[in-house]
C-alpha cells in the first residue's frame, strides 16, 4: 500500500520543487504546477497563483522562507475549514486597487488599514493575482511595529474577524515608542 503524505509535508515539498522550477526557468503561474498540483492546491484553499508568488518572493528575497508559508497555508486550511464549512472561496478576487492606499491611517497609523485588508482576503482565500500576503511592505511594517509575526497577525485577524481597533491595540503595544512617535508626528 503507497502511504500519501500528509497535506503539510506535500505542501512544503510542493514549494521546494516550485521554486527549483522558478529558479531553472519556469517563471509563470500557469506552467509552474501541474494539473495534480493545482488540485492538491484547491483542496488546502490556496490558488496556484498564491503559491506561485510566494515562490517569486522567496527566489528573489528570501522571504516569506518555506516554513513561513507552510504556516501561513496551516493558518488559511483551518480558516477554510472552520469559517467556510471546508468549502473554497467563490466570489471575487479582491484585487490591489479595492485595498485601503498605503497611506490609509487607522488612528495615525498608516498601512495599518491595508495590512488588515490583505490578512482578510488571504484568509478568504479571496487574493487577486496581484497580491501578496505577506509583501516586502507588509513584512517592513510588522518589523517595524514589534517585529510581528506574520502568522500571528494573521491569526489575530481571525481572532478579531477583522477588528481594526482590537488590532490597532495589539500592534501598537509591540511597536517601540520611537515608531509610535514617528507617526503621530
Amino acid at each position: 500500500m503507497v502511504m500519501t503524505p500528509p497535506w503539510n509535508e506535500a505542501f512544503f515539498e510542493l514549494f521546494r520543487e516550485a521554486v527549483a522550477r522558478y529558479y531553472a526557468g519556469c517563471q509563470r503561474v500557469e506552467t509552474l504546477f501541474t494539473e495534480g498540483e493545482c488540485e492538491f492546491l484547491s483542496q488546502l484553499g490556496c490558488a496556484p497563483h498564491v503559491l506561485f508568488n510566494w515562490v517569486q518572493l522567496y527566489s528573489k528575497s528570501g522571504s516569506p522562507s518555506p516554513t513561513t508559508c507552510l504556516l501561513l497555508m496551516a493558518v488559511r486550511r483551518d480558516f477554510m475549514n472552520q469559517e467556510q464549512e471546508g468549502a473554497p472561496y467563490s466570489g471575487a478576487a479582491v484585487l490591489d486597487r479595492q485595498l485601503p492606499a498605503f497611506r490609509v491611517e487607522f488612528s495615525g497609523m498608516p498601512y495599518l488599514p491595508r495590512i488588515i485588508a490583505k490578512a482578510q482576503a488571504y484568509l478568504l482565500g479571496a487574493m487577486g493575482k496581484d497580491l501578496v500576503f505577506p509583501c516586502e511592505n507588509d513584512q517592513k511594517f510588522l518589523r517595524e511595529h514589534g517585529d510581528i509575526d506574520c502568522v500571528d497577525f494573521l491569526k489575530l485577524v481571525w481572532l478579531t474577524k477583522a477588528d481594526s481597533a482590537k488590532i490597532y491595540d495589539f500592534v501598537r503595544e509591540n511597536t517601540p515608542s520611537h515608531i509610535i512617535s514617528s507617526e503621530v508626528e
